[in-house]
């Protein structure tokens, strides 16, 4: 897992958000918005990262996040 390609990553998620009345987001892009939600519950709950965020495939390896789990280094 690369934390720092990680963090931007959600990071951009949150810029996106909070330009949402500009550019209105996909379906898509709100399901990811609601599953790091879920993340940061598990978070909250005293899970790992690892653990919280699951498997890299869980969000695509095309997915920003999901290369960031799938990456070597910057932990």
């Amino acid at each position: 897992m690369n934390v720092e390609m990680l963090a931007n990553s959600i990071r951009e998620r949150a810029q996106d958000l909070r330009r949402s009345d500009e550019n209105p987001l996909t379906y898509s892009e709100l399901k990811d918005d609601a599953e790091l939600l879920m993340v940061l519950s598990r978070l909250v709950k005293g899970a790992s990262v690892a653990r919280a965020f699951g498997a890299p495939g869980d969000w695509g390896y095309s997915h920003p996040i999901g290369k960031a789990l799938s990456a070597k280094g910057g932990q």
